[in-house]
């Protein structure tokens, strides 16, 4: 059975997800290549020139039904893209963009390469301008060595079963093309100062002067001109950016060559005690309770990709109306779009670090944290939690650096997690060190679940078998990073054939009231002592997973609505 969403459904094959991609960083050009190309698959050799050719609808990536082929890469084969482009050529530069291609790919234009990434969760660009014609050839080699590799992979699996899911190959975000100034602003970092109502701003690019203007409600609040590449914005009356009210400053940058647009948000997220002497999470100086879902982002028609902006929309919208503050994207890095629409929103985002590694040991990951062993080293011995490779540690600090990088502006992200469960964890306190040094404002969620070495902002449990209990007061925050996971199989919805969860239920009646019992039992009781978030397992059911508050389809919220607004109100009143 294949199962569609409703944006899936309407799905315009010729011309899918045809939105701007980069909202922090526009320019006025922007051509999608997203839709029709076609595709081939080798042993590795070249592909045939005239026979062999396959369609594939792009960005939705191979094996993907959206895609319009259920082929699987396999990692000694060769997926190649290859499509034709008009383009009418200018005195400006021209870019390639690729939003995303799992894992490695190396792109050509009319015959010629243009340029190599590896990788498979980060955006990339490539200056064609000397390559780019009237009438155009792009192809590209990809290979996708999804969990057998030394490239971080999340939940993807050759051998999809229980958590871990069907994978991914070739592109799965927007292709598109750009036209550029020969000088030109490259990047921007941007680093609100909420206390002292001032915005940092870090330029880079090959420009004399830049003048800087923002707006508020669209008010001019202030302009400057700047030689240099640094520059400070002094915001008097600082609005600030909320999950209640998700205020965003419009941001324009003009050089004699170049404009782009881009926007920020007033926030600052900290920790502090409360009364009794419990570390809390705080937002623009005001303790605030956590409460979030586990978000996969899988999607039964497109997989990693989503269908339309709109399912996103729909998504993050849904979850604040039932009372969630805040969405913990697990081990995938979204489209640049995605966490757009969190700023815009305002919906606060605690962001995964896509896990690598070898084969896991389950006892390691699963049996002997169960069981109440969850401090093991993972500093030295790391065959232990399959990180045994050296070119794996280090291809995984280079595409961590470049999630850090492109996801720094992001107004809602409020805390880094490099760490799940052991999968695939080494040098924990280095690694959060390293995070820190490059990002001070936000928090770091050091090690999420297990295998804690006492770094980073959170004392990060999960559970799912057991009551919880606080632990030791160790000075970090408290917080149920996992619970719940109850399963409930709406049939015609999702792809399971048979339940399959933490804890089973074949009536909702008794899973909503289940639900009840277990925020009143694990977090309202746990609140006074010092829990100060939770994260409920999870948004929606991926392929056997059944433990979604909406079916896989997105059709179906199998939780009742009202309670959870109700719960979720009485989360935000509880003392803290």
């Amino acid at each position: 059975m294949v199962l569609l969403s409703p944006w899936g459904e309407e799905l315009d094959r010729t011309d899918p997800l045809h939105e701007y991609p980069r909202m922090q960083f526009q320019r006025g050009s922007f051509m999608s290549l997203n839709g029709i190309w076609e595709f081939q698959i080798t042993d590795g050799s070249l592909p045939d020139i005239y026979t062999g050719w396959e369609k594939i609808t792009v960005p939705f990536a191979l094996g993907s039904y959206l895609s319009g082929t259920d082929r699987q890469l396999k990692p000694e084969e060769v997926l190649w893209y290859r499509r034709t482009f008009e383009y009418e050529p200018s005195l400006m530069h021209v870019r390639l963009n690729f939003e995303a291609v799992d894992q490695v790919c190396t792109v050509y234009v009319n015959g010629i390469e243009a340029g190599h990434h590896e990788g498979g969760y980060e955006p990339f660009s490539l200056d064609i301008t000397g390559l780019v014609k009237a009438h155009n050839e792009l192809v590209v080699r990809c290979e996708d060595h999804t969990d057998q590799g030394i490239y971080v992979y999340g939940k993807q699996r050759l051998k999809p079963e229980g958590i871990w899911y069907t994978p991914s190959s070739g592109i799965w975000q927007t292709v598109w093309l750009e036209e550029v100034p020969a000088h030109a602003i490259e990047e921007i970092q941007i680093t609100p100062d909420y206390d002292h109502g001032l915005v940092y701003l870090d330029m880079s690019g090959d420009f004399e002067q830049v003048v800087i203007s923002v707006f508020a409600d669209k008010k001019l609040v202030h302009r400057g001109i700047s030689a240099q590449k640094n520059y400070v914005i002094p915001i008097k009356d600082v609005h600030p950016w909320s999950p209640e009210d998700p205020f965003l400053y419009d941001l324009y940058l003009e050089t004699e060559e170049d404009a782009v647009r881009s926007y920020f948000g007033m926030r600052k997220f900290t920790k502090m005690k409360d009364e009794n002497g419990y570390m809390r999470f705080a937002l623009n100086g005001q303790i605030i309770f956590l409460s979030g879902l586990l978000d996969q982002g899988y999607m039964p028609d497109g997989l990693l990709t989503y269908p339309s902006e709109q399912a996103m929309i729909s998504e993050i919208t849904k979850f604040k109306e039932m009372g969630f503050n805040f969405l913990r994207k697990h081990v995938k890095v979204e489209c640049r779009r995605w966490y757009y629409l969190c700023d815009k929103l305002g919906m606060l985002v605690m962001q995964d670090m896509p896990n690598g590694g070898s084969a896991y040991s389950f006892a390691n990951i699963g049996i002997w944290p169960t069981l109440g062993f969850r401090n093991f080293r993972d500093d030295g011995k790391y065959e232990r939690l399959g990180r045994q490779d050296k070119a794996g540690r280090e291809m995984y600090m280079k595409e961590l650096d470049a999630m850090l990088s492109t996801l720094y502006n992001s107004v809602c992200i409020f805390a880094w997690v490099p760490f799940n469960e052991g999968w695939g964890q080494f040098d924990s306190v280095r690694v959060t060190d390293h995070i820190r040094n490059y990002d001070h404002t936000r928090l770091i969620d050091s090690t999420s679940g297990w295998h804690d070495r006492g770094a980073g902002d959170f004392n990060s449990r999960h559970v799912y078998f057991h009551r919880v209990f606080a632990p030791h007061n160790d000075g970090r925050i408290f917080l149920l990073s996992e619970f719940g996971g109850y399963a409930y199989l709406e049939h015609g919805h999702s792809e399971a054939d048979k339940l399959y969860g933490y804890k089973k239920f074949t009536d909702k009646p008794k899973l909503n009231q289940a639900l009840e019992e277990a925020y009143e039992r694990d977090v309202v009781r746990n609140i006074p002592k010092g829990l100060a978030g939770c994260i409920y397992t999870q948004t929606a059911d991926v392929e056997t997973e059944c433990n979604g508050i909406f079916t896989a389809d997105r059709r179906v919220i199998k939780t009742d609505e009202r309670m959870m607004r109700r719960i979720n109100n009485k989360l935000k009143r509880s003392k803290q």
